[in-house]
């Protein structure tokens, strides 16, 4: 009964999306031609601080074109050396899946989002002193996030998104194209000299687009929990981290991968955060709007307590039981912001000197991470301070944090300069020191 009421439901909505602004159902990135065309509709954009790649899927999570994957991959294998007598060298490669109401549109939001973190991350590479500047490498994953433009119907998209987003990560292309690329990060890993900087995975998704990376990675990543840190061995999931922004999926999911990191008593000592979701307190899509669609589509379904209920009902961020971290503003929290927050990336690049200061205390932040520790550690980085919550075990893979509206006003406040800034430092936080063991 439920099934049928669940169909009803979305055939009802997709209805009326029809009838009311549905957006068109196909690729935006379709020009392939490095040297002309339209280039608001190319599938790679170069600049001076980053290359950034195109791959796009359809309603039922197929690539939309062949060609974007293996002319994306491509450039990412071009940017870390391989092949045809090349030189290898170390990456930085980000995947990033936008979310609702989000497309690959040239000057989409979630694009523009994604520039900035590029941005930020090639500025910080520019001031480091322990090695050579690395490239930075972007690859953004598009999905018809944006099914409808008239309300209320485009507000009302967000259950039948949800859908979606679950089908574009959990059908296998999507999981098939993180593969690829984490291969890609693998070959280079081989081929590059001793001592060299290594290439690092990033995989970043943002509201629909968490809930499709969570549905592609979170039983690889149990699996290599069960193969690694249960063997005492460093958790590395898919690529090296795993960022999710303002997730919309149902904390229920998280359950297994929660009891894992709960029922492990020592972490190996070179351990680090690899998969970590970030929730604004602001965020009322996942916070009301979210419970109401579950609440309606879980109706006749059996839960064998309260708490269960609840996390079927309530976003992964806004689960209390899972919740491990705090990330609160403070303008002062160690060095002053490398930019200030009202300005947009694009109008100015951050001092050289203040960046050089951040990212030495990012380094600095990095060393108090003991894992197995006597207590967790609170972290100050520019104008955020991440703070554990009781109980929270020192060395647990997997955070849980709930954010500053300052930091990260709400739902789609993703271009926040704090937020941008922040996430720049989380990743460096998250690196392995030159000196621990290597992979």
């Amino acid at each position: 009964m439920n099934a049928a009421l669940t169909a009803f439901g979305n055939l009802f909505l997709a209805m009326a999306l029809t009838s009311a602004g549905c957006t068109a159902n196909r690729p935006f990135r379709t020009n392939f031609d490095a040297a002309g065309g339209d280039p608001t509709k190319s599938v790679i954009e170069s600049t001076s601080d980053y290359k950034l790649g195109f791959v796009e899927f359809d309603d039922q999570g197929w690539f939309w074109d062949g060609r974007q994957r293996s002319v994306v991959e491509q450039m990412v294998r071009d940017q870390a050396g391989l092949g045809s007598g090349a030189t290898a060298q170390g990456i930085i490669l980000v995947a990033f899946v936008h979310g609702w109401k989000d497309n690959a549109a040239y000057d989409d939001f979630g694009v523009e989002a994604f520039r900035d973190i590029l941005r930020q991350l090639n500025a910080a590479e520019q001031v480091q002193t322990d090695h050579a500047p690395r490239k930075v490498v972007g690859v953004y994953i598009g999905w018809r996030g944006l099914s409808a433009t008239v309300e209320p119907f485009k507000e009302l998209s967000f259950w039948e998104r949800k859908d979606t987003a679950h089908k574009v990560g959990g059908y296998g292309a999507m999981t098939e194209l993180l593969v690829d690329l984490e291969n890609i990060q693998k070959a280079s890993l081989d081929s590059l000299p001793d001592n060299a900087s290594p290439t690092e995975l990033i995989i970043i998704g943002h509201s629909f687009g968490g809930a499709a990376v969570y549905s592609a990675l979170s039983q690889i990543i149990a699996e290599r929990f069960a193969d690694t840190v249960q063997k005492g061995k460093r958790l590395k999931p898919l690529g090296d981290q795993v960022i999710l922004l303002n997730p919309a999926f149902e904390a229920l999911r998280h359950y297994d991968l929660n009891q894992m990191a709960l029922n492990v008593r020592n972490y190996p000592q070179d351990q680090r955060p690899v998969l970590s979701i970030f929730t604004s307190k602001g965020d009322w899509a996942t916070h009301y709007v979210f419970p109401i669609g579950r609440f309606f589509s879980t109706l006749f379904e059996a839960n064998r307590d309260h708490e269960q209920k609840i996390a079927s009902l309530e976003t992964v961020g806004w689960f209390k039981p899972f919740i491990t971290h705090e990330l609160d503003y403070s303008p002062k929290a160690s060095f002053p912001s490398t930019q200030a927050a009202s300005t947009a990336a694009t109008q100015g690049r951050p001092d050289r000197l203040a960046l050089l200061a951040s990212v030495n205390n990012v380094k600095a932040q990095r060393s108090r991470w003991h894992p197995n520790g006597p207590a967790p550690q609170t972290y100050h980085f520019d104008e955020s301070i991440l703070k554990p919550i009781d109980g929270f075990h020192p060395g647990n893979p997997f955070l849980i944090v709930s954010v500053d509206q300052q930091i990260m006003y709400d739902h789609n406040d993703i271009t926040n300069q704090r937020l941008i800034n922040f996430i720049r430092e989380y990743i460096q936080f998250c690196q392995i020191d030159s000196k621990d063991p290597p992979k």
